[in-house]
């Protein structure tokens, strides 16, 4: 690859520097490339790359197929989980408590971590609660959309009940050494704020690296930050790069996340303002959506492309599928070059035409016979699949034996004679070995799970909790099958790091209390408009806007108004 003027000054800069670069500028490529240069110069202390996305680790990691020695010891590659987990909480935690922790990336993964109250008619996650300073609070932002109307209705008794349970179960998670992202870095913050603890890392820091490169810093929570901010103090050269209008995190935070006061520690580099990715229409589509003044140049393979945005109004999301595949077809692209995208996985699915994924039954059997579903159905993407193999893994744990049920992952594990690896293993093999769930009454699949006995014995679970769903039939929402199948999906926080070349990008419905098409058109920062602008930056050759009709005007006017070339569908 030849890089530019700018690329080569980041890959080359002697000092911590910050740079700031647009969607497609080929950050990743040169944050990789310094990464690869960096450790021969010098060789016996470690580089770090640090990325929010997986397309930076990605890359790395293939560029170092031909050098595997980058990828050992002392050097890094991985997320900023990854680090504090290996690095801070992990031996820290270790050290305090003589227990190994075992992280998790969410509760979602954990058994037996939902959080239920007698007499509230609402079962709910502990990711939907944000805990600080000994007290959990419940946010409803943070719940689905189907259940989200229920938990803002909640009584000020029932959220205090859900919250109380909320703390005590997430006390009794981590005193076993049961950690997710969340939780190790209300860890992290407590370690920190110990002076001579956050010396003593400071100090194994410094000694193991000599620098630190942070791909999409404007991700950063405020402990990210407290990382970097320990970093720099000790000694270790910190390279960030990053798009302000790309920050679409601040949901994970309980307070708005400055990283300027970090950033105005390190050197400014040039802006990295040329788009290998989009087409000038794209670029020009981007600008519009961008909050700053910062203006994008077209300069890689797609500069020739004459291909206007293409807007489409829509009323109903489910009669979007056709229309998206007609307005791809009448463009002459492919449907398998189509990305169907939203903020809502639930909104970028019903666009798509896609089954649904979810469940809101809490009958283990009926979650254990959509999974099973999931995992079999060819039509589904990695993701999807994946999300079920952790449901029927879960499951599983949930309907251990009285002696399992409530250990920890790392003690059943032991006491089972398993590792994560064989453990996944055995749940496959149950999914392997049962029939279609939905060609047979919930009964009879309950009765073929009871013929288990190996598997039973081997994963210490049991089938006697099962019960059939009322009336002996599957609920009518899973048993929803299509003759043609879906258009490729995902949310647009999925996608961030990664590009399609077709994009349609789903825009619902107006809020009274504000979104982003109305940030967009009012020119008022915020994160619904930083959603849109990363959203349609993921383009390259084509990208169709759907919106609905109560935005649509808008969205036609702001374009047409800032001069984007654009064609009604």
């Amino acid at each position: 690859m030849k890089f530019t003027d700018a690329q080569m000054a980041l890959i080359r800069a002697e000092i911590g520097t910050y740079v700031e670069a647009c969607p497609g500028a080929g950050k990743t490529q040169s944050i990789v490339q310094r990464f690869v240069d960096r450790p021969l110069t010098h060789p016996r202390k470690g580089v770090g790359l640090i990325s929010f996305t997986n397309a930076a680790i990605d890359e790395a990691r293939a560029r170092c197929i031909s050098e595997p020695a980058l990828k050992e010891v002392p050097n890094f590659i991985g997320t900023i989980d990854g680090f504090i987990n290996r690095f801070l909480v992990g031996p820290t935690y270790l050290a305090r408590r003589r227990i190994s922790p075992s992280f998790y990336e969410s509760w979602s993964a954990v058994p037996n971590s939902h959080v239920k109250v007698n007499g509230i008619q609402f079962k709910a996650s502990l990711d939907w609660f944000i805990i600080r300073s000994n007290s959990a609070r419940l946010i409803p932002e943070r719940v689905p959309i189907e259940l989200r109307k229920v938990a803002f209705n909640l009584k000020k008794n029932q959220r205090l009940g859900l919250e109380g349970e909320a703390l005590r179960i997430w006390k009794l998670f981590v005193r076993r050494g049961t950690l997710t992202a969340s939780a190790a870095r209300v860890a992290l913050q407590s370690y920190l704020a110990d002076s001579e603890r956050r010396e003593q890392l400071g100090m194994l820091l410094a000694d193991r690296f000599v620098e630190v490169i942070v791909d999409e810093v404007q991700d950063c929570s405020e402990e990210d930050i407290l990382v970097l901010d320990l970093l720099h103090e000790f000694g270790v050269n910190i390279i960030a790069v990053g798009d302000p209008d790309q920050s679409i995190y601040a949901f994970r935070s309980d307070a708005p996340v400055n990283t300027n006061n970090f950033l105005r520690k390190l050197s400014v580099g040039e802006r990295l303002n040329g788009n290998f990715r989009s087409s000038p229409a794209i670029c020009a589509a981007v600008n519009s959506l961008r909050a700053g003044s910062e203006r994008d140049e077209p300069i890689g393979r797609c500069v020739e492309v004459n291909e206007p945005v293409v807007l489409l109004s829509y009323r109903r999301r489910q009669c979007l599928p056709k229309l998206l595949v007609r307005a791809t077809r009448n463009r002459n692209f492919a449907e398998d070059d189509l990305m169907v995208i939203a903020h809502s996985s639930e909104h970028a699915r019903v666009a798509a035409g896609a089954p649904s994924t979810r469940s809101d039954s809490t009958n283990k059997l009926v979650i254990m016979a959509r999974a099973h579903h999931v995992i079999g159905d060819p039509r589904r993407n990695g993701l999807e699949r994946v999300a079920a193999i952790r449901t029927l893994e879960r499951t599983i744990r949930e309907l251990g034996v009285a002696d399992v049920v409530n250990l920890n992952q790392s003690d059943y594990l032991e006491v089972c004679g398993l590792s994560e690896g064989t453990f996944r293993e055995a749940c496959l093999r149950i999914a392997a070995a049962l029939p279609r769930p939905f060609d047979m009454k919930p009964s009879n699949f309950r009765a073929k799970l009871q013929t288990f006995k190996a598997s039973q014995g081997q994963l210490r679970w049991t089938s006697q909790p099962l019960r059939s769903p009322r009336g002996d039939t599957w609920p009518d929402s899973l048993t929803d099958d299509q003759d043609i199948g879906p258009l490729t999906h995902s949310t647009i926080h999925a996608l961030k790091g990664r590009q399609s070349p077709a994009v349609a990008l789903i825009i619902p419905e107006g809020r009274a209390e504000g979104d982003g098409v109305r940030q967009w058109c009012d020119g008022i920062k915020g994160e619904e408009r930083r959603v849109l602008y990363v959203g349609a930056s993921r383009a390259e050759s084509l990208l169709i806007i759907a919106a609905h009709e109560s935005v649509f005007e808008f969205v036609e006017a702001q374009l047409n108004g800032d001069g984007v070339p654009t064609v009604l569908a």
